[in-house]
Protein backbone atom coordinates (compact mmCIF):
# COMPACT_ATOMS: atom_id res chain seq x y z
CA UNK A 1 0.00 0.00 0.00
CA UNK A 2 1.21 3.52 -0.89
CA UNK A 3 1.72 5.52 1.91
CA UNK A 4 0.33 9.17 1.52
CA UNK A 5 3.88 11.21 2.05
CA UNK A 6 5.11 8.76 -1.18
CA UNK A 7 2.08 10.67 -3.13
CA UNK A 8 3.22 13.61 -1.81
CA UNK A 9 6.56 13.06 -2.97
CA UNK A 10 5.04 11.54 -6.14
CA UNK A 11 3.16 15.06 -6.72
CA UNK A 12 6.34 17.52 -6.23
CA UNK A 13 8.35 15.67 -8.78
CA UNK A 14 5.51 15.92 -11.17
CA UNK A 15 5.06 19.38 -10.42
CA UNK A 16 8.80 20.31 -11.04
CA UNK A 17 8.95 18.44 -14.17
CA UNK A 18 5.85 20.32 -15.31
CA UNK A 19 7.84 23.46 -14.65
CA UNK A 20 10.97 22.29 -16.27
CA UNK A 21 9.07 21.23 -19.39
CA UNK A 22 7.39 25.20 -19.49
CA UNK A 23 10.38 26.71 -18.95
CA UNK A 24 12.56 25.10 -21.98
CA UNK A 25 9.08 25.79 -24.03
CA UNK A 26 9.09 29.28 -23.12
CA UNK A 27 12.32 30.23 -24.03
CA UNK A 28 11.55 27.92 -27.53
CA UNK A 29 8.94 30.38 -27.88
CA UNK A 30 11.28 33.57 -27.31
CA UNK A 31 13.65 32.38 -29.43
CA UNK A 32 11.13 31.74 -32.30
CA UNK A 33 9.03 35.34 -31.61
CA UNK A 34 12.80 37.04 -31.77
CA UNK A 35 13.88 35.16 -35.17
CA UNK A 36 10.36 36.59 -36.39
CA UNK A 37 10.93 40.15 -35.45
CA UNK A 38 14.08 40.54 -36.56
CA UNK A 39 13.25 38.77 -39.83
CA UNK A 40 9.95 40.70 -39.83
CA UNK A 41 12.87 43.92 -39.46
CA UNK A 42 14.72 42.58 -42.28
CA UNK A 43 12.52 42.20 -44.62
CA UNK A 44 10.21 45.64 -43.73
CA UNK A 45 13.55 47.42 -44.11
CA UNK A 46 14.10 45.79 -47.88
CA UNK A 47 10.99 46.66 -48.64
CA UNK A 48 10.97 50.17 -47.77
CA UNK A 49 14.19 50.71 -49.64
CA UNK A 50 13.05 49.52 -52.64
CA UNK A 51 9.31 51.01 -52.54
CA UNK A 52 11.39 54.67 -51.76
CA UNK A 53 13.95 53.49 -54.41
CA UNK A 54 10.85 52.74 -57.30
CA UNK A 55 8.70 56.21 -56.25
CA UNK A 56 12.65 58.13 -56.99
CA UNK A 57 13.23 56.20 -60.40
CA UNK A 58 9.84 57.45 -61.19
CA UNK A 59 10.08 61.12 -60.02
CA UNK A 60 13.35 61.93 -61.54
CA UNK A 61 12.30 60.04 -64.79
CA UNK A 62 9.19 62.63 -64.90
CA UNK A 63 10.75 65.48 -63.97
CA UNK A 64 13.61 64.73 -66.76
CA UNK A 65 11.21 64.39 -68.83
CA UNK A 66 9.01 67.33 -68.24
CA UNK A 67 11.36 69.68 -68.54
CA UNK A 68 12.52 68.27 -71.95
CA UNK A 69 8.72 68.87 -73.24
CA UNK A 70 8.82 72.86 -71.62
CA UNK A 71 12.19 73.91 -73.20
CA UNK A 72 11.40 71.55 -76.61
CA UNK A 73 10.52 74.80 -78.27
CA UNK A 74 13.73 76.48 -76.93
CA UNK A 75 17.37 76.01 -77.92
CA UNK A 76 18.62 75.99 -74.89
CA UNK A 77 17.86 75.21 -70.82
CA UNK A 78 18.73 78.78 -70.12
CA UNK A 79 16.74 80.03 -66.95
CA UNK A 80 15.89 76.34 -65.83
CA UNK A 81 14.93 75.53 -62.32
CA UNK A 82 12.87 73.15 -60.33
CA UNK A 83 10.46 76.33 -59.47
CA UNK A 84 10.04 76.33 -63.22
CA UNK A 85 8.50 72.38 -62.51
CA UNK A 86 6.40 73.49 -60.01
CA UNK A 87 5.15 76.71 -61.45
CA UNK A 88 4.28 74.73 -64.58
CA UNK A 89 2.78 71.90 -62.67
CA UNK A 90 5.33 69.67 -63.97
CA UNK A 91 6.49 67.98 -61.05
CA UNK A 92 4.61 64.99 -58.96
CA UNK A 93 2.70 66.74 -56.20
CA UNK A 94 4.17 64.12 -54.01
CA UNK A 95 7.54 65.93 -53.96
CA UNK A 96 6.08 69.29 -53.13
CA UNK A 97 6.72 70.73 -49.97
CA UNK A 98 6.49 74.08 -50.04
CA UNK A 99 4.70 75.36 -53.24
CA UNK A 100 4.91 78.62 -52.70
CA UNK A 101 9.05 78.80 -52.72
CA UNK A 102 8.77 75.45 -55.28
CA UNK A 103 10.65 73.49 -52.38
CA UNK A 104 11.01 69.90 -53.32
CA UNK A 105 11.76 67.04 -50.84
CA UNK A 106 12.45 63.51 -52.07
CA UNK A 107 11.58 59.87 -50.32
CA UNK A 108 14.59 60.54 -47.56
CA UNK A 109 14.08 64.10 -46.90
CA UNK A 110 16.52 65.64 -48.97
CA UNK A 111 15.79 69.24 -50.75
CA UNK A 112 16.26 68.61 -54.26
CA UNK A 113 16.97 71.09 -56.64
CA UNK A 114 17.40 71.60 -60.57
CA UNK A 115 18.84 73.93 -63.16
CA UNK A 116 21.31 74.12 -65.99
CA UNK A 117 24.99 74.12 -67.07
CA UNK A 118 26.08 77.56 -66.44
CA UNK A 119 29.57 77.02 -68.08
CA UNK A 120 30.78 74.93 -71.42
CA UNK A 121 31.12 71.35 -70.66
CA UNK A 122 34.05 69.43 -71.98
CA UNK A 123 33.16 66.42 -74.08
CA UNK A 124 32.18 63.00 -72.41
CA UNK A 125 34.32 60.14 -74.26
CA UNK A 126 32.66 60.18 -78.10
CA UNK A 127 30.01 63.06 -76.63
CA UNK A 128 30.34 66.37 -78.15
CA UNK A 129 31.12 69.44 -75.90
CA UNK A 130 28.45 71.39 -74.19
CA UNK A 131 27.52 74.44 -74.62
CA UNK A 132 25.93 76.96 -71.66
CA UNK A 133 22.32 76.00 -71.12
CA UNK A 134 22.47 72.35 -73.48
CA UNK A 135 21.96 70.28 -70.36
CA UNK A 136 20.08 70.77 -67.16
CA UNK A 137 20.23 68.65 -64.11
CA UNK A 138 18.35 67.36 -61.23
CA UNK A 139 20.16 66.97 -57.34
CA UNK A 140 19.18 64.06 -55.40
CA UNK A 141 20.33 64.03 -51.44
CA UNK A 142 20.35 62.29 -48.75
CA UNK A 143 20.23 58.51 -50.43
CA UNK A 144 21.54 55.83 -48.68
CA UNK A 145 24.55 54.29 -50.41
CA UNK A 146 21.96 51.05 -51.27
CA UNK A 147 19.96 53.68 -52.77
CA UNK A 148 22.24 55.85 -54.63
CA UNK A 149 23.87 52.42 -56.33
CA UNK A 150 20.27 51.25 -57.46
CA UNK A 151 19.91 54.38 -59.21
CA UNK A 152 23.11 55.62 -60.47
CA UNK A 153 24.06 52.43 -62.97
CA UNK A 154 23.80 53.32 -66.11
CA UNK A 155 24.73 51.67 -69.66
CA UNK A 156 27.05 52.66 -72.20
CA UNK A 157 24.09 54.63 -74.13
CA UNK A 158 23.48 56.74 -70.98
CA UNK A 159 20.24 54.98 -70.32
CA UNK A 160 19.37 53.87 -66.79
CA UNK A 161 16.53 53.18 -64.06
CA UNK A 162 16.16 57.07 -63.90
CA UNK A 163 15.96 56.95 -68.00
CA UNK A 164 17.44 57.82 -70.99
CA UNK A 165 20.10 60.86 -71.89
CA UNK A 166 21.90 61.16 -68.89
CA UNK A 167 25.01 62.91 -70.16
CA UNK A 168 26.63 62.29 -66.52
CA UNK A 169 26.76 61.95 -62.91
CA UNK A 170 28.54 63.62 -59.67
CA UNK A 171 28.73 62.09 -56.71
CA UNK A 172 29.29 63.76 -53.25
CA UNK A 173 28.86 63.27 -49.55
CA UNK A 174 28.44 67.22 -48.98
CA UNK A 175 26.00 69.88 -50.66
CA UNK A 176 28.92 70.75 -52.96
CA UNK A 177 30.08 68.60 -56.53
CA UNK A 178 33.11 68.34 -58.40
CA UNK A 179 33.90 69.44 -61.38
CA UNK A 180 30.71 68.38 -64.13
CA UNK A 181 31.58 64.95 -66.01
CA UNK A 182 33.02 63.14 -62.76
CA UNK A 183 31.04 60.39 -63.99
CA UNK A 184 30.46 60.12 -67.38
CA UNK A 185 27.37 58.06 -69.07
CA UNK A 186 29.44 57.49 -72.16
CA UNK A 187 31.80 55.24 -70.20
CA UNK A 188 28.78 52.95 -68.84
CA UNK A 189 28.69 52.68 -64.82
CA UNK A 190 28.31 49.45 -63.73
CA UNK A 191 27.07 48.65 -60.22
CA UNK A 192 30.50 47.80 -59.06
CA UNK A 193 31.66 51.20 -60.50
CA UNK A 194 28.94 53.32 -58.73
CA UNK A 195 29.65 51.07 -55.36
CA UNK A 196 32.83 52.69 -55.35
CA UNK A 197 31.95 56.28 -56.30
CA UNK A 198 28.80 56.09 -53.61
CA UNK A 199 31.66 56.24 -51.18
CA UNK A 200 29.49 57.78 -48.04
CA UNK A 201 26.65 56.27 -45.68
CA UNK A 202 24.21 59.22 -47.60
CA UNK A 203 25.21 60.37 -50.69
CA UNK A 204 23.46 63.12 -52.67
CA UNK A 205 23.84 62.69 -56.54
CA UNK A 206 23.49 64.96 -59.30
CA UNK A 207 22.52 64.06 -63.11
CA UNK A 208 22.88 65.66 -65.71
CA UNK A 209 20.33 65.27 -68.73
CA UNK A 210 20.54 66.15 -72.53
CA UNK A 211 17.64 66.16 -74.90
Amino acid sequence: MTSFSTLARAARLGSTRKRGVTLIEAVLYISIALALIVGGLVFFQQASLAQRTNAAVRNISAMASETRGLYQQQATFNGFSHSALVNAGAVPTSMISNAATGELKNEWGGIVTAGTNAAALPALGSSPAAAIGETFWVVYPNLPKAACIRLASTDSSGSGRVGSGIRSIAFSTSATFATEGTAPAADGLSPSNVATLCSGDIMNVRFSFTR
